[in-house]
């Protein structure tokens, strides 16, 4: 059985109203959020990433790797020592044994550091590697998947699963299944987890916070509609994520940028 466990690469900030639950928030206040990681070690020893974080040169010099524009619109909080490479390291684990790069989609924040694992392929929607190649949005750049090794993409064609319309069993083990949850991007996908200590969906950019999709139906945050590809289509993602948290399987659901869901997770592997 395989084991599962989460990283950071750094923190982002962002002004709170805009991914807080009321408008009426300060606008000078600001909130951290994470860059969450998902860590999936193989039973064969392989590793498997759902998104990379930054890369390690991006890490090191942020506002020349990434460019003014796009750090002053992310504002990154990052040191050499949070690359995701650098974190596996310290943790024991050789980054050559990253065999596989799950994207949740292909903005620059979440496969920024595909280069730092150089045995890895990338595995994304074709949706999405379509909506990345046309470069229609801010969050795409051709850099972060130049160094790629391997690039696949997949359809989301299989049954419904985890409460989302359309599903694709990575290995065919149901340890790594992709599900469509298309809204943020136009090829968005959730990756739900499955390991001895439970069973976790990642949910990418689906929802920026925990608040968004609860019963409530306060959601999406300003953030959300303002940066998604399509407001209705993120609430449907919403609406999913409602009937994933309601499977049998009892999936903890992780946004990637919910700093107060990271702190709960596995942060480091039962053995390596």
């Amino acid at each position: 059985m395989q084991d599962v466990f989460f990283l950071t690469c750094g923190l982002l900030r962002a002004p709170a109203f805009a991914v807080g639950p009321s408008v009426r928030v300060s606008p000078l206040r600001s909130v951290s959020l994470s860059l969450t990681v998902g860590v999936v070690l193989r039973a064969d020893g392989d590793l498997v990433l759902v998104d990379a974080g930054w890369s390690a040169q991006a890490c090191a010099s942020p506002i020349r790797t990434i460019g003014p524009a796009r750090w002053a619109y992310v504002a990154p909080r990052i040191r050499p020592e949070d690359a995701i490479a650098a974190q596996l390291r310290r943790l024991g684990f050789d980054p050559h044994r990253v065999r596989t790069i799950v994207a949740t989609h292909l903005h620059l924040d979440h496969v920024g550091g595909v280069e730092d694992f150089p045995n890895a392929e990338v595995v994304c929607t074709d949706l999405e590697l379509a909506a990345y190649r046309a470069r229609k949005h801010l969050g795409y750049r051709a850099a972060d998947l130049a160094k790629a090794g391997r690039i696949r993409t997949i359809s989301m064609t299989s049954d419904p699963s985890y409460g989302f319309p359309s599903s694709h069993d990575l290995f065919g083990d149901g340890g790594v299944v992709m599900l469509d949850a298309r809204g943020h991007t136009r090829g968005n996908v959730a990756v739900a987890l499955r390991s001895d200590r439970g069973c976790y969906v990642h949910i990418g950019d689906a929802a920026y916070q925990g608040w968004e999709y609860g019963l409530g139906g306060k959601g999406p945050s300003l953030l959300a509609r303002v940066g998604g590809w399509d407001t209705p289509s993120v609430k449907r993602a919403h609406a999913n994520i409602r009937a994933c948290q309601a499977d049998p399987r009892r999936p903890i659901i992780v946004p990637s940028h919910d700093r107060d869901v990271l702190d709960a997770l596995p942060r480091a592997p039962l053995t390596n």
